[in-house]
């Protein structure tokens, strides 16, 4: 487990096959992949020259099995790392090879096997990849026990046997349990990411057995583009690496420029000069007027983030009565119009509409001073307490929402006193080992997940052992419903998964909610107007992935 922070520089958790024969008789109805149209040879390579990327967050950590601490991480490792396979364009249901060049499952979703492709030359000069490479590289994803370790932790608890080296160019994982979605969690861009293994080994010592201090700052993976330079806290460089894979064919950038840059002004500046040629994470304002300028183009399809304000079970807000209270107590229709102006939309629950399980029929808060005033007295909380609030200073649709309630709540005769902080403090109090009883009693934060699943979403939110330095439950939330209904969704089918997850919206909404659920927003990115080639999956919020990307 590791910390978090918030929204532009996101942490995550601190809260994944062509087979054998005789293996492929048995596997029923398995799944395979198509023989990847991806190959490229690099004849014809036409140079975009250098794509100049303006982000607010920083890059700390470019190691694949602790890289889900910071979005800005990712970022860098999408673009010099890869895994087995991939996400199909902005479809979050389907699959595409990347590393591996096909693959299949057995009847009940408990072995998967990946045949590899050949000829995969690592940035470190090696050829080529072999089976050896991923069984390495994502065992030690588990047992480094950094913060990416729950994502394939998920799966296998002895990786290094359950991951089995069939031959160079087959690797098979043995779940010993069905297991639908490991699919998805192979495909995710946060975990999964093969690795020069013998590159690493040669660093691995006594007291870092992983070499993790070593990956931490060192490009070792097959990607499209090289880490070149990298100045922390202001800049990284990124070149075409020659011998990739798929080749250079058609238009690419050869030079990929990071720029770290938190201030939304200077951000937009750059667009509007020319200077830069993607952003994201501005102020709703800047977006509104960047639609009418000619020079850069406002794109705003909706991801899976969930922004929402958690409640602590210490204190006041103990009681699910005094957590309703504050769900009718805030005004959604209000917060969505100040703070985003039409770029994000109501948010029901821990699960943002697109993700398998969300369930649209899901009971939704209104506002109702009335009701929440009611229920307040029913909880026992007087008119005149006090409520702490913590939000993050630099992110103003957190300090808008405390606004908004502090507002709704004087009515009501509840003071809600504001507490903004650096997202460097923000991170050290929701997650660090402080007890509930130290902690405000609202706490604003945002959330998305690593891959499709109902499960992976909620895990870190609002399950009792997510707690404070255990993942992103802030609040300190415990139900034991909600606990036994995530332990069953671990292994279960997709249709029990989201059946379960139905059950778990209902409880975490209308009858035991651990925080205000207060809005999806619309993942908003500005590019110069010649910039093509983007595309956006909902699942990959906040990372862009340039080799597709050319100038026009």
């Amino acid at each position: 487990m590791a910390l978090w922070t918030s929204k532009a520089n996101r942490l995550v958790r601190a809260p994944s096959l062509r087979v054998l024969t005789s293996i492929l008789l048995l596997s029923g109805l398995a799944l395979s992949a198509p023989r990847s149209s991806l190959a490229r040879n690099s004849a014809g390579f036409v140079d975009s020259g250098t794509v100049t990327f303006a982000t607010g967050g920083g890059v700390a950590d470019i190691d694949p099995a602790s890289i889900v601490t910071a979005a800005a991480n990712v970022a860098v490792t999408a673009n010099i790392d890869e895994g087995l396979v991939m996400y199909d364009g902005s479809n979050v249901d389907k699959f595409v090879p990347l590393l591996a060049s096909s693959w299949q499952s057995n009847a009940d979703k408990s072995v998967w096997t990946f045949q590899l492709r050949h000829g995969v030359k690592f940035h470190t000069g090696r050829c080529c990849m072999t089976a050896d490479d991923v069984q390495y590289s994502i065992a030690r994803t588990i047992q480094a026990g950094l913060a990416g370790a729950y994502i394939f932790g998920r799966y296998m608890t002895d990786p290094m046997k359950q991951i089995k080296v069939i031959d160079p160019y087959t690797v098979q994982f043995n779940l010993g349990r069905p297991q639908y979605t490991f699919i998805n969690a192979i495909a995710s861009k946060n975990a999964g990411l093969i690795l020069d293994s013998k590159e690493v080994k040669k660093h691995a010592t006594k007291s870092d057995p992983w070499a993790h201090n070593w990956v931490t700052d060192h490009d070792a993976g097959t990607g499209p583009y090289v880490l070149q330079s990298w100045q922390h806290n202001v800049q990284e460089t990124l070149v075409r690496y020659p011998d990739y894979w798929r080749g250079w064919s058609g238009k690419h950038f050869s030079k990929v420029f990071m720029q770290e840059i938190p201030e939304t002004a200077t951000r937009r500046e750059l667009l509007e000069r020319g200077k830069a040629d993607l952003t994201f994470a501005l102020t709703p304002q800047d977006d509104v007027a960047l639609k009418s300028n000619s020079s850069v183009r406002v794109t705003a399809p909706y991801g899976t983030e969930i922004d929402y304000i958690a409640l602590n079970q210490s204190g006041p807000l103990g009681s699910p009565l005094a957590r309703q209270a504050l769900s009718y107590a805030f005004n959604y229709d209000a917060f969505l119009a100040a703070a985003y102006h039409g770029y994000a939309r109501r948010g029901y629950g821990p699960l943002a509409s697109i993700l398998s399980g969300y369930d649209p029929n899901m009971f939704h808060y209104h506002t109702d001073l009335a009701k929440a005033k009611a229920l307040l007295q029913q909880a026992g909380i007087k008119q005149g307490t006090t409520l702490s609030y913590m939000y993050v200073t630099g992110y103003p649709a957190e300090r808008t929402a405390g606004l908004i309630l502090q507002a709704q709540l004087a009515q009501i005769g509840i003071t809600l006193q504001m507490q903004g902080v650096t997202q460097a403090t923000q991170g050290s109090v929701y997650f660090g080992n402080s007890p509930a009883s130290k902690r405000p009693n609202l706490m604003n934060y945002a959330w998305w997940p690593d891959y499709n699943d109902a499960w992976d979403e909620c895990i870190v939110m609002v399950a009792s052992a997510s707690a404070g330095a255990n993942g992103a439950n802030m609040g300190y939330y415990h139900n034991k419903q909600v606990d036994a209904l995530l332990a069953d969704m671990k292994t279960a089918s997709p249709d029990k998964i989201r059946s379960d997850a139905r059950t778990l919206q209902d409880i975490t909404s209308r009858v035991d909610p651990p925080a205000i659920w207060i809005a999806e927003p619309a993942q908003v990115t500005v590019l110069a107007h010649n910039l093509q080639g983007y595309v956006f999956n909902p699942l990959d919020v906040q990372i862009y992935s340039f080799y597709p990307m050319y100038r026009s």
